[in-house]
Parts: structure tokens; sequence; C-alpha cells
């Protein structure tokens, strides 16, 4: 006899991804990781094009998608261009973003925790002398920026440290040889960044820290202590961020260097 409804495997319809959104995923996919940020100029769209391996059409699409929701500013003429546009910055609007996507944040450094945990620890078995070199040199470069960033407030140099930040983490997954784990924390990062991205105008004091600890692990194949470090991190900056939610005065609730 045939199963019953209710006892069928259940089997989700085919989603086809046209074009365009297949192009504005891989933009939106820059635009969280901080690839680019606010005041930045993307690439144009012949080039976007090239990158992509796809026609102009639905590059332009998803431009006009991206320029519609507020994200991109579309300059014609004479210095024109692609521009990646403010968020609001204000406290109230950084608080109300951060509130409305509490729950969502907490799963998703939950997620990280676990995910890039084992990539730690995997990496500290696996890698290459060459990978190794490439997170020394990143760690070197964050300490540079942690330290430029310690004098003044720079956007630019802000922005840098951020992007360092993720090839950092991204380079551990790699290093971990599994595929699954380096899908998973671009995943966890993206979704991360979303609406934490933009909170930040200055480097928190913990941003840098435990990266040197975490490569001196992997350098020593110690999956156990890389793994170790790389949580201790990850929940340090949960803790930033739930901290800057508490009910205090404006000016201690403003993120600090």
């Amino acid at each position: 006899m045939p199963p019953s409804a209710a006892s069928a495997p259940r089997i989700e319809p085919v989603q086809l991804m046209l074009a365009h959104e297949l192009v504005l995923e891989q933009l939106r996919t820059a635009l969280a990781l901080g690839r680019f940020r606010a005041g930045d100029t993307l690439p144009r769209e012949r080039d976007l094009a090239e990158m992509l391996q796809v026609s102009r059409p639905p590059v332009r699409e998803a431009l006009a998608v991206l320029a519609s929701e507020g994200v991109i500013e579309i300059r014609r003429g004479r210095g024109g261009g692609l521009f990646v546009t403010s968020r609001p910055a204000d406290e109230a609007s950084k608080v109300k973003l951060l509130r409305e996507n509490r729950e969502r944040l907490r799963e998703t450094f939950e997620y990280r925790i676990v995910i890039e945990s084992a990539a730690a620890r995997y990496a500290a078995q696996r890698r290459t002398r060459s990978e190794l070199a490439d997170l020394r040199g990143m760690v070197t470069e964050m300490q540079r920026l942690s330290d430029a960033l310690a004098s003044h407030d720079d956007a630019k140099l802000l922005g840098d440290f951020f992007a360092v930040d993720n090839d950092f983490h991204l380079g551990i997954a790699r290093a971990s040889r599994n595929d699954w784990l380096a899908k998973a924390t671009l995943a966890a990062r993206i979704e991360m960044f979303r609406p934490v991205g933009s909170i930040f105008e200055r480097l928190e004091p913990q941003a840098n820290h435990l990266h040197e600890q975490i490569v001196t692990a992997i350098a020593d194949k110690d999956g156990d202590a890389a793994a170790r470090w790389m949580s201790e991190h990850i929940k340090e900056t949960l803790a930033s961020i739930e901290s800057w939610l508490q009910p205090r005065s404006r000016a201690s609730r403003e993120p600090r260097r």
C-alpha cells in the first residue's frame, strides 16, 4: 500500500534562481563581509560582469535592486560610479537594529563557536607552511591597524581591520581541509555581519584579542588549544555586543576602542 500523506517523505519543491538573483547574492555577500564599506566605489558594471562571468543585463538588474534598497547609489556622468551608501549611524538606530536581531545573533555566535572551533582544531593538524605564514602575516597586519586605530579613529583603517579579520577566520577554515566547515564559516560570518557590520564605528578592545594565541596553537599543531582559543575569542565578541545593549548612560553605550 502507498504510504499515507502524513507518513510519506516530504520533498521540497525545487527553487530556480535567475541570473540576476545569483549576482545579487554575490554582491550582498561582499557587502555583508565588509569587502566594500560606506563611501567605497564598486567596480563598474562591465567589470562586475567580467568578474562574475555573466552578461551585463543581470548585473544591471542586481544593481538596480541594491539601489532601490538604498544600499548603493548610482551616480551618472563625469565622476559618477557605484557608491556604497551609509547606514543610519545614530545610537538609537544602532541599538534598535541589534535588539531586533538579538536572538538571531546569539544563535549565530553559538553556531560560530561550534563551527570555527572545529575548523581551528583541524587547521592545526592540516595547515601548510604557506597557510601558517599567511595567518601570521594577517595577525601582524591586524596589530598594525589596531595600533593605528588606538591613536585616532579612521573609517578606512577600521574597514581594513575588519577585512583582514574576516580573511583570517576564513583562512583558518580553508586550512581545515574540510569544505563543509569552510562553507559554514562563510555563511555564519555573512549572517553575523548583516546586523553587526555597520554597528561599530570604533575598534573594540577585544577585537584583536587572542588572534596570536590561535595562530600559535595552529603553529604548534595543538588542536585542543586552537579550538579553545577560537571559542574564547568568539565568546568575547558576543559579550562585547551584549554589553553594549545593557542600560547605561549614553556616553558609556557608545562602542569604545
